[in-house]
C-alpha cells in the first residue's frame, strides 16, 4: 500500500513542489491551505506523515501542531515542520510539543526526500535517486482533456477575450489551457503536460515574475526561457527588460493578430532548433525593427547587430521585393553621437535599397531628439506602431 503524506501550507507553489517530488515515489498527497483545514484533513485521511508550514493564516504551525498532538487520533502521526524559523529556542519549543523534525526554507529536492525517507522509507540507500533516474514530471503528467495528440499551450491572462483569441488564432492543432489567475496557472502546471507558456505581465493576483518562477520550480526545465512568451503592451519596457534578463526572448505585443501569434510560435520553434531569432518582426508585408531603449539588456547587442545581422536581414527583405519598414525607436535609443551616426548610416543604407521607412517614436522627448538629427528629420513619424502599420495599409 502506498504511503500517504498531508502537506499543510498556504503557498500553492510549495504544495505543488512537494507533490511533484513525492508523487514520483508513489506517495499519495493530501493538501490543505491552512492549519484548520489541515487538522480536519489529518483526522479524515489519517496520513503517514504531515509536512506542516510554520507561518500560515487562520492557525499557524505551532497552533496546528498543538491541535494535532492533543487529539488522540492524530497524535501518533509524525510531523515535519517547513519553516524559516530555525532559531534554536523556537525549534526546541516545537520539539517539546511533539515535532519529529524540521526542514528550513527554502529547501532542495534532496533535503525534502532525505527527511521524508527517514520516516517513510520511500527509496533504498542513503541518497535519493537523481532526477535523471526518475520519470520527469513533463513525461509523467497527462495532456489536458481534449488536448491529446496536440501541442499544448498554458496561457495565463486575466482577460477572457485574450485567452479566447489565442485559442481561436492557434487553431485545431493546438490546445490552450486557459488560466485567468496566477494561482490557477500554478495548479495547472502540476496537473498537466504543456509545451509552451504564454504569460501576461499584468496579472492581478500574482506578480508575473513569480508565476514564471513557479513554472521553473515546478517543471525544473532548464529550457523554460525558450518555451515562454510574455504578453504585454509595447510601453511596458521594465517588464520587457526583466523578461530579457530571465532569458525570455519572445514577446507577443497587445493587441495582437493571428499573424502575430503564428510569429511567436515560429520564434519558439526557431529557439528550440538552436537558431537565433531575427531582428525584424513580420506584420504581413511590413517588417518592423524594434530599436531597444538604452536601459534594455538587448541594447548593446542591438547596436553591434545594426551593421551586421540587421543589415543582412534588411537586404533579404529587399530581395523578397518587400519595401515597407517600420523602425520603432525605444526610449533613449539615440543616447550619444556615436549611436546617432550608426543609426544615420543604417537609414542611409535603407535609402539605397529604396525602402519606405516610417519611424515610431512614442515619447515627446524622444521625438524632439529624433527631429534634431537632420538626416532622419524628413522621415514620416508616428506615435505608435498601430498608427504606422495603419498608414502603410492605407497607401
Amino acid at each position: 500500500m502506498s504511503k500517504k503524506v498531508l502537506t499543510v501550507d498556504d503557498s500553492k507553489t510549495v504544495r505543488i513542489i512537494v507533490k511533484k517530488h513525492l508523487s514520483a515515489f508513489g506517495v499519495e498527497i493530501l493538501e490543505a491551505e491552512n492549519g484548520e483545514i489541515g487538522v480536519a484533513q489529518a483526522k479524515e485521511g489519517m496520513p503517514d506523515l504531515i509536512l506542516l508550514d510554520y507561518n500560515m493564516p487562520v492557525m499557524d504551525g505551532h497552533q496546528t501542531l498543538l491541535a494535532l498532538k492533543e487529539d488522540p487520533s492524530t497524535n501518533p502521526i509524525p510531523v515535519i515542520m517547513l519553516t524559516t524559523e530555525t532559531v534554536q529556542e523556537t525549534v526546541l519549543k516545537l520539539v517539546k510539543v511533539g515535532l519529529k523534525d524540521f526542514i528550513a526554507k527554502p529547501f532542495t529536492r534532496e533535503i525534502l526526500l532525505k527527511k521524508v525517507n527517514s520516516i517513510l522509507s520511500i527509496y533504498e540507500g542513503d541518497e535519493p535517486p537523481t532526477v535523471e533516474n526518475m520519470p520527469t514530471i513533463a513525461a509523467a503528467l497527462p495532456h489536458p482533456p481534449g488536448g491529446e495528440g496536440k501541442t499544448v499551450i498554458l496561457a495565463v491572462d486575466d482577460k477572457v477575450n485574450i485567452l479566447k483569441n489565442l485559442a481561436e488564432f492557434l487553431g485545431d492543432t493546438y490546445f490552450v489551457i486557459q488560466c485567468e489567475t496566477g494561482a490557477a496557472a500554478e495548479e495547472a502546471m502540476g496537473k498537466y503536460h504543456f509545451d509552451y507558456f504564454f504569460l501576461d505581465v499584468t496579472m492581478p493576483d500574482k506578480n508575473w515574475a513569480d508565476i514564471y518562477g513557479s513554472y521553473q520550480s515546478i517543471k525544473k526545465d532548464t529550457s523554460s526561457p525558450k518555451k515562454t512568451v510574455i504578453m504585454t503592451l509595447r510601453t511596458a519596457e521594465a517588464d520587457i527588460a526583466k523578461a530579457a534578463n530571465f532569458g525570455i526572448q519572445v514577446t507577443l505585443y497587445k493587441p495582437f493578430t493571428a499573424m502575430d501569434v503564428a510569429g511567436a510560435i515560429e520564434n519558439l520553434q526557431m529557439l528550440a532548433s538552436g537558431k537565433k531569432l531575427p531582428w525584424l518582426e513580420r506584420s504581413g508585408n511590413v517588417r518592423i525593427l524594434h530599436c531597444p531603449g538604452n536601459k534594455n539588456p538587448k541594447y548593446n547587442s542591438f547596436i553591434t547587430a545594426l551593421k551586421t545581422e540587421i543589415v543582412q536581414e534588411v537586404e533579404g527583405m529587399a530581395e523578397e521585393g518587400l519595401t515597407e519598414l517600420v523602425v520603432d525607436l525605444g526610449e533613449g535609443f539615440i543616447s550619444g553621437v556615436n549611436i546617432a551616426q550608426k543609426f544615420i548610416d543604417f537609414i542611409n543604407f535603407t535609402a539605397k535599397l529604396k525602402l519606405n521607412i516610417r519611424l515610431v517614436v512614442e515619447s515627446a522627448q524622444a521625438r524632439e531628439s529624433a527631429k534634431s538629427i537632420s538626416e532622419i528629420a524628413h522621415l514620416p513619424t508616428d506615435t505608435s506602431l498601430e498608427f504606422a502599420l495603419k498608414a502603410f495599409a492605407e497607401k
